[in-house]
């Protein structure tokens, strides 16, 4: 084992690890589908009556919370900065449903 690693995996590598198999199949569909189920649920977390418009929106919050967390150490500051801002406004939106 290299020197400055642990026996124990990080929250980090955990939730990579279970994450793969989900974004591997997330993958392979074509290009559109997951925008177009994004701006659907979105639609619908404003359109629908009030629960389940903010179940469908705390969906899209927690899909941009968990691809956030993920690419989080790949991205720019100002990358960094678009995540928080997209989970902040759809968590916004949901509250105002309320």
């Amino acid at each position: 084992m290299p020197a400055g690693t642990s026996a124990t995996p990080t929250l980090r590598h955990q939730v990579e690890r279970a994450s793969r198999p989900l974004l591997l199949r997330l993958h392979s569909w074509p290009r559109p589908v997951l925008p177009v189920i994004t701006v659907v649920l979105v639609l619908v977390g404003v359109l629908a009556p009030p629960i389940l418009g903010l179940l469908a929106l705390a969906v899209v919050a927690l899909f941009v919370a968990w691809i956030g967390y993920l690419s989080w150490p790949a991205v720019s500051a100002s990358g960094r900065v678009l995540r928080v801002a997209m989970v902040g406004l759809v968590v916004v939106l949901a509250l105002s449903r309320l």
